[in-house]
């Protein structure tokens, strides 16, 4: 039985003293069977197999990365149809083989996010746009061997047995819908209860206005910064009564919760996104003269480089700050302040207005730990559960090193732990109306809360479920990523990168995707490049520095993309956090997010690279910028005392 390329990569190749496996490349042969070697190749399989090796623990020294070592392991290509082999010849008994059904990705595969994003932005029908996206993309799947007519028989069935099903029978997706009905229903109870009115009157004290309570809110997002999802939902979900009070649109909401979410998990380096970042990255360091455990200070070093998450967070602030507004955000908070409609006429919010109206039962006290209490165990039960599944209690004082600690967080991470801690904050909030003898009102809160939820529940999935047609099926981020080669300007590589993985995560909506799809790739070409630039006094340097801004631009990029994009899952879930109407949070966000993105390049990555500016010198800049567009372009909704 021939064993797949991790295993024979993990069994079967020689590890030396230390237990790093050693591995000679000899010949890369393509299906012509002749000994040629093939440089985009053979960087494909030294990528392929630093990446195998990190996956499958541990370290690889492969010789042999730009030219054949005599003797070495030889690898052959060979394309059959719509279908791959990878044939693995190694010194000695053992041959691996890997086959996969393959078919190139070309233009075609961008046609389902095309389709869904244009008829959400036209016909204002998320739910219809997403289903027309994922039809598209089963048909598009079975036209190569089929008939236009039974490729949309086929099709139609697989987006229910294929891409419903599998969404749906997978546990993590599960415990994600788990987690925001939960967190819902344990707003819904701390409103009946009298928590979230004990609360707002407490924060009205220092939130005594609209622009004070956007304050709060972005600071709310700032502290919340191990994840995105549990910061989108917590900070929208509650502060969505006291910014309704002062007559805030819920588009603003909606954005100040997405703008600050990802961002903030993007930079901080104790959040459950930085060992995902290190571990798309970290086994193609070698190719870059760097050891794979360096990780860590390389994300460090990319920090100031990642401009659009710096810009996106201090726009959200000079936007509170100021209370300057433009285009279309400026034109829902005045309907807002002037009028009241805190939504669009004929808008669809995510939440039912029967839900967002509920007040707290008849003859009880407002009592602001009825909220404290709640958010507090499912913020700790949440962290706990991280780190417990992170393995933090047994590791002594490793936990307390940056390596550590992100490990912890990455190993920790996923939706389990918020699933739990959701339902540790709603049996808290249960207890609490118990408390307050309201013991009919959690269920009816509950069921008030998430009657309506059906729509949003939908949409999520389908985001998911375009996002499996895109990424698995049809290719749509690595024919995008095909489009940026090596024969590029050097200097001008951070920049349309940052460009490419925001359209790789606009078309597929997801950020982390996109970071899994470019930066394996990013290490060993931007080093490749750098070396021919000035950046450094030296080549390694240069390569190194270019690495750096590189992977930052990705990071950035991703977000940005899923900023804009309305299959966007945290998109999604923003607008049902703020009550929102999804179109509407994507239509009034967007020129934010772009405005940002055109600071970050303008500012940022341009002259980082044909100017040698430092990042420090760009980020004044960058802010200096906003605040000029704020300032001279911006208009303040209301005055600051309605």
């Amino acid at each position: 039985e021939r064993p797949s390329l991790g295993t024979w990569l993990l069994n079967d190749v020689a590890s030396d003293e230390e237990g790093v496996r050693v591995l000679s490349l000899g010949n890369v042969r393509a299906e012509t069977g002749t000994t040629a070697v093939h440089t985009d190749l053979r960087r494909s399989i030294v990528r392929a197999l630093r990446q195998e090796a990190g996956d499958s623990g541990g370290e690889l020294d492969l010789r042999g990365e730009l030219e054949a070592v005599p003797g070495g392991t030889d690898f052959q290509l060979a394309v059959e149809g719509d279908r791959v082999r990878l044939t693995v010849d190694a010194p000695g008994p053992v041959t691996a083989e890997v086959q996969e059904d393959w078919k190139a990705p070309g233009p075609t595969s961008l046609l389902p996010p095309l389709v869904a994003i244009a008829v959400a932005v036209l016909l204002r029908r998320p739910l219809t746009a997403l289903f027309l996206g994922v039809l598209v993309g089963a048909i598009l799947r079975r036209q190569a061997t089929e008939s236009l007519l039974a490729a949309s028989f086929g099709g139609a069935l697989d987006v229910f047995r294929r891409y419903f099903w599998a969404e749906f029978a997978n546990e993590g997706r599960a415990m994600i819908i788990a987690f925001v009905v939960f967190m819902l229903a344990m707003v819904g109870v701390m409103t009946r209860s009298g928590g979230i009115r004990g609360l707002m009157d407490r924060v009205s004290g220092m939130a005594e206005d609209a622009r004070r309570t956007q304050i709060a809110a972005y600071l709310m997002g700032l502290v919340v910064f191990f994840d995105d999802y549990a910061n989108t939902i917590l900070v929208g979900s509650t502060m969505r009564p006291l910014t309704d009070r002062f007559r805030i649109a819920r588009e603003k909401l909606a954005y100040i919760v997405d703008s600050t979410a990802a961002p903030v998990a993007g930079l901080s380096i104790f959040s459950t996104w930085i060992a995902f970042e290190v571990s798309t990255f970290s086994a193609q360091l070698p190719a870059a003269g760097l050891s794979s455990a360096e990780g860590y200070e390389i994300f460090i070093r990319t920090i100031p480089y990642s401009f659009y998450c710096i810009f996106a967070i201090l726009t959200v602030g000079i936007i509170t700050l100021s209370g300057r507004d433009l285009g279309p955000m400026l034109q829902a908070e005045r309907r807002s302040r002037s009028t009241g409609e805190l939504l669009r006429p004929g808008a669809t919010p995510m939440v039912s207005e029967e839900a967002t109206a509920m007040e707290p039962a008849e003859g009880v006290q407002p009592r602001a730990w009825r909220a404290v209490l709640p958010l507090l165990a499912f913020l700790g039960t949440t962290l706990f559960e991280i780190l417990r599944a992170g393995g933090a209690f047994g590791m002594g004082a490793d936990f307390f090193t940056i390596e550590g600690a992100t490990s912890v967080l990455y190993d920790g991470s996923g939706e389990r732990p918020l699933f739990v801690g959701a339902l540790a904050g709603f049996l808290v909030a249960a207890l609490a109306a118990l408390q307050a003898g309201l013991a009919r009102d959690v269920v009816q809160a509950s069921w008030t809360t998430l009657s309506s939820m059906g729509v949003a529940i939908a949409i999520l999935y389908l985001a998911w479920m375009i996002g499996a047609v895109c990424k698995n099926d049809l290719g749509t981020g690595p024919y995008l990523t095909a489009l940026v080669g090596d024969s590029i300007d050097p200097l001008a590589l951070p920049t349309l990168l940052f460009l490419l993985a925001g359209l790789v995560a606009f078309a597929t909506g997801s950020s982390w995707s996109t970071m899994s799809i470019l930066l394996p790739l990013v290490v060993g070409l931007s080093f490749h490049l750098g070396t021919a630039t000035e950046l450094g006094p030296d080549p390694v340097t240069s390569g190194q520095h270019l690495l750096v801004m590189s992977i930052a631009s990705v990071l950035s990029g991703a977000i940005f993309g899923d900023h804009c994009s309305p299959i966007s899952d945290t998109t999604v879930m923003s607008s049902i956090a703020s009550a929102c109407d999804h179109i509407d949070h994507v239509k009034t966000q967007a020129p934010y997010a772009i405005l940002t993105m055109l600071v970050s390049v303008a500012c940022g990555y341009l002259p980082a690279t044909y100017l040698g500016l430092s990042p420090w010198i760009s980020l004044i800049l960058g802010v200096g910028a906003l605040v000029l567009v704020f300032f001279a372009l911006g208009r303040k909704a209301a005055p600051d005392s309605v």
